[in-house]
């Protein structure tokens, strides 16, 4: 199997390959791609008309010999056949919900579904279905295939609140424009073709992920390689995309108005979430009532509430981002480039599209939007109110102990209590106070952190250290230190850290496949438990009246092996039910470590017995 790196390694070169061929010879591209695109509907239609041809052959052969017949249901090849077919059809048959919010129906909101209506009839777009409106600040277009892989989709317009109270009509509409554009025959019968062939496949991986069955498990083997396969070699079509549907948009609209609207998309959302959401959020610490956001956002996005020099700032730090490497939407600066509008500044609208399209019943949007956030997010709030009350009052009770007198814990519980409770307290000199006087990696990792957050390149030495002595901090360490070199330019160093993270994403991988199986091959030794585990077995064996005697015995890790996975064998009065009484075990015990619970006689006999002849006695009634 591939590791990590050599995955994204290959898909990289496939992207950069497709890129080159899609400039150097566009028309051959273009085929290799539609072949690619069929690939996926030859291997599911192949395997459709596989299975039926199979299955009539098999009813022909039976109905013109009775010895055939007789031979198939002696031998129970018909139930086998049958059930693959039945396994494999239901693979193919992947049922996708359709996406869910506050639907907008054209009786209650005409003016939006007589634009919505217009614009389609321009970009002889697929007919909408049904209008969802959302909280983000978001615009999107979501098929839902109702024949699962064999299409017939219902298509489902999703409009965020937020975007449609920071943009004007025109913008709005350029918007919506933008996304019908990827669907209609304006964009190009073709390039619409591929977008939505990308989108599918990957709903059809997402729908695959939730059966478990063995036609699934085919059909997920293959479509694991055909869809980022084809996803990455239609990446550069799929960029492309998004310019022709921006110069959809641009036509239906004007260029000002839809360089306008990418501008408030990329820069106003980030502002918003500074100026309106972190405060709002920030309420929860100090009010133990739950407030209402939608009401207040909507007055706070009528009152103009960013200066100039504020939206110059974000703007051009916006226009800075270059096109990533797996971005199929263009930075801003490409997409305000190919639009030739030149590069606008955030503006907010005089009348938003929300009050222009939603009209009166916009306060009951709002209404309805703050009862909903509410019910959903009510106990959260009041949970991170009593969390920080409680963390206040332990910082008040810890601040004024002299160090000196200070326990391991509540040193560590001063530190951290005061890098989230007290922002105008350096935590610094704490977690250093504390790592002077106790070894231990999560200081040095937080200390690590902390340096690198403020550009101090000593914070590397202290992230490695905590990597060294405890493995499962190395993933995220290896994210600080790439963000560290990131920030100074060093992308070679960078770089470095994100191969290391790839293969320390390959070891959690391979750590979570030896901990999750158990085969007969697995070696087994005596297990090395200290005199807790022992007492929680035997406790468990004396609770449960159906168990007679239990063993113990360790599966060795190659990965992690400080973290112990141990076999647990017991034998079973003669009348207890075997699956009952293993989940009346697992229930009993609560252990720290990873652990198999195997009956004697059941159906994984001869691994148990395994266990009990490398392993140790624990319990006899």
């Amino acid at each position: 199997m591939k590791s990590t790196t050599e995955r994204r390694e290959h898909l990289e070169a496939l992207i950069c390959r497709a890129e080159r061929e899609a400039q150097q010879r566009p028309d051959l591209y273009r085929a290799k791609v539609g072949l690619m695109a069929l690939l996926g509907y030859l291997v599911i239609f192949g395997v459709l008309f596989t299975l039926l041809a199979l299955s009539v052959g098999i009813g022909w052969a039976a109905l013109a010999s009775t010895t055939f017949a007789i031979l198939l249901l002696k031998k129970k090849l018909i139930f086998v056949i049958l059930g693959m077919i039945y396994v494999l059809l239901r693979a193919l048959w992947v049922k996708f919900d359709a996406p869910d919010g506050y639907r907008l129906t054209a009786k209650q909101y005409p003016q939006l579904f007589d634009r919505l209506k217009t614009l389609s009839r321009q970009l002889r777009a697929p007919r909408i279905h049904q209008v969802i409106l959302t909280p983000e600040a978001n615009a999107a277009i979501v098929q839902t295939p109702r024949l699962g892989v064999f299409g017939f989709p219902k298509n489902t317009l999703i409009l965020g609140l937020e975007l449609l109270m920071s943009l004007s009509p025109a913008q709005a509409e350029a918007v919506i424009a933008h996304e019908l554009g990827h669907l209609s025959a304006a964009h190009g019968r073709f390039g619409g073709w591929i977008y939505r062939v990308r989108l599918g496949w990957q709903r059809i991986i997402d729908g695959l992920e939730q059966q478990q069955n063995i036609g699934a498990s085919l059909m997920r083997r293959f479509f694991d390689w055909y869809a980022p396969t084809f996803a990455a070699y239609s990446f550069a079509l799929a960029r492309s995309n998004e310019f022709a549907a921006d110069a959809v948009a641009a036509q239906l609209t004007s260029r000002a108005d839809a360089a306008q609207a990418l501008v408030n998309s990329y820069v106003v959302s980030g502002l918003v979430n500074e100026r309106f959401w972190a405060p709002f959020f920030q309420q929860a610490d100090c009010n133990e009532q739950p407030a209402a956001p939608f009401g207040p956002l909507r007055d706070f996005l009528s009152q103009a509430p960013f200066a100039a020099d504020e939206l110059q700032r974000k703007s051009a730090e916006a226009m800075a981002v270059a096109t990533g490497h797996y971005d199929t939407h263009p930075a801003l600066s490409d997409r305000l480039q190919a639009l030739q509008a030149g590069t606008p500044l955030p503006k907010m609208p005089a009348l938003s599209a929300a009050h222009a399209w939603l009209g009166e019943r916009l306060t009951t949007v709002l209404t309805d939007f703050d009862r909903l956030w509410l019910q959903r997010h009510g106990d959260k709030w009041q949970e991170r109110f009593n969390y920080c009350q409680q963390g206040r009052s332990q910082l008040a009770e810890l601040t004024p102990l002299p160090a000196e007198t200070l326990s391991r814990d509540q040193h560590w519980r001063l530190a951290t209590l005061t890098e989230e409770f007290a922002p105008d307290i350096d935590p610094l000199p704490l977690f250093q106070r504390y790592r002077a006087a106790h070894i231990d990696a999560n200081a040095d990792f937080v200390i690590g952190r902390l340096l690198l957050k403020r550009g101090d390149a000593a914070g590397i030495d202290a992230i490695q250290a905590a990597m060294q002595a405890k493995p499962e901090l190395a993933l995220d360490g290896c994210r600080w230190l790439e963000y560290f070199y990131r920030s100074r330019g060093e992308d070679a160093a960078a770089e470095q850290w994100v191969r290391r993270a790839e293969r320390q994403i390959d070891v959690n991988h391979a750590a979570a496949i030896e901990r999750q199986n158990l085969t007969r091959k697995d070696v087994l030794i005596m297990p090395g438990a200290d005199d807790d585990t022992l007492a929680v077995l035997r406790a468990a064996g004396q609770n449960l009246s159906g168990v007679k005697r239990i063993w113990l015995a360790e599966k060795p890790m190659q990965h992690y092996p400080e973290a112990k996975t141990y076999v647990v064998a017991f034998a079973k009065t003669r009348f207890a039910n075997e699956k009952k009484l293993t989940q009346q075990l697992i229930a009993e015990l609560q252990l720290p470590q990873n652990l198999f619970v195997l009956c004697k006689s059941g159906a994984y006999a001869a691994i148990a017995k395994r266990a009990i002849k490398a392993g140790i006695e624990v319990y006899r009634r």
